[in-house]
């Protein structure tokens, strides 16, 4: 399970993101253009026998690593393609920011690779956004998944591209049945209307960090935006921060105390447009219910925070760092049925061929 521990302790204001390399301060004209709405765009539905170009544009991953990912998505019947730089290390990177961006837009301008898979997460792709060319990302459209860390990457292809991008397993994820299953339903098999499935992860039956329960009922539409919570709240103030305006946002975290989720929900409440969500769908916040005594526990802190926006809100969703996980695709338009903790997808997320 990847660990979220030594993500930027950030709020994410400009006067902060400007001394990190590879992102600097925005005037307000960069602001405004940041708030345009590019037109949706699809990608191309995978198939057995494409090419899948691995990356790593945030954490070191090992050979191993890289040879498990390997087998893992041959067994889909695809190709695998990586660049050397793949496995590259620039302290707990997997290269420099440059060396990251251009193995990325490598794989989405070179024709031969028909779609990008992150092999990890960990940290680094916040620095790589400046640098990333997004023109050439929209007339160069592939499925593109990861999550974790990846988040960062997910939401500003899709927020300044139009491109319907995948939060879904990593290279490195603990493949099984179920999540399989769901990445096949969205990303391969093209549905037009699809309930994103839901299985309790094993042997946590005493454990409330994987209950499922609603915090208020109510059932909304919108776009699907989101991920990891700590690294959505440290986009907050940038041109790449998410406009939650009536979407359905899905939120998951992963190894932080309490009070951490307590501050990254309240950056997002108090510096962005969360509150004008449509709904928030809650994942799996794995290994979060701890703290330092007193303490509230993570449903308190959840239901202190969310419960007074009055949108629907449920908790326990099967994605975040689990195993049994679907793959939500950010962009996506679905319906959110907190009372019954679901979603449901409305619209095809890939093309067909």
């Amino acid at each position: 399970m990847l660990t979220r521990k030594n993500f930027i302790k950030t709020t994410g204001l400009i006067s902060a993101l400007s001394i990190i390399p590879g992102i600097k301060a925005f005037s307000q004209d960069d602001l405004q253009k940041a708030k345009q709405i590019p037109e949706k765009i699809r990608p191309k539905r995978l198939e057995k026998g494409d090419t899948i170009g691995l990356v790593t544009p945030a954490g070191v991953i090992t050979e191993d690593q890289l040879k498990e990912t390997i087998e893992k998505i041959e067994n889909f019947g695809f190709k695998t393609y990586y660049l050397p730089s793949v496995l590259s290390q620039f302290g707990y990177f997997a290269g420099t920011e440059q060396e990251r961006v251009d193995e990325l837009m490598h794989m989405f301008t070179n024709t031969e690779v028909d779609g990008i898979w992150c092999v990890r997460g960990g940290y680094g792709g916040i620095r790589m956004l400046d640098l990333v060319d997004y023109e050439l990302i929209k007339q160069n459209p592939k499925v593109f998944i990861g999550y974790s860390d990846i988040t960062a990457l997910l939401n500003s292809i899709h927020k300044k591209t139009g491109l319907i991008t995948f939060h879904g397993p990593l290279g490195i994820s603990s493949f099984n049945e179920f999540s399989i299953k769901a990445l096949e339903n969205v990303m391969f098999k093209s549905k037009s209307k699809y309930k994103l499935p839901y299985k309790r992860e094993e042997n946590t039956e005493d454990n409330p960090e994987f209950d499922i329960y609603t915090i208020n009922e109510g059932k909304v539409e919108g776009e699907l935006v989101g991920g990891n919570l700590s690294v959505l709240s440290s986009m907050t103030g940038s041109i790449y921060e998410v406009d939650f305006k009536d979407k359905i946002v899905f939120l998951e975290d992963v190894d932080e105390k309490v009070y951490s989720i307590d501050r990254w929900l309240s950056i997002l409440l108090n510096g962005t447009n969360l509150r004008e969500a449509a709904g928030i769908a809650l994942g799996a916040f794995s290994n979060c219910n701890k703290n330092d005594e007193p303490s509230f526990t993570l449903k308190e802190i959840l239901e202190q925070i969310l419960k007074p926006l009055n949108i629907p809100i449920s908790y326990g969703l099967s994605f975040g760092h689990i195993a049994s996980q679907f793959t939500i695709p950010v962009g996506a338009r679905a319906e959110f049925n907190a009372g019954k903790n679901r979603i449901k997808l409305l619209e095809q997320a890939v093309l067909e061929v």
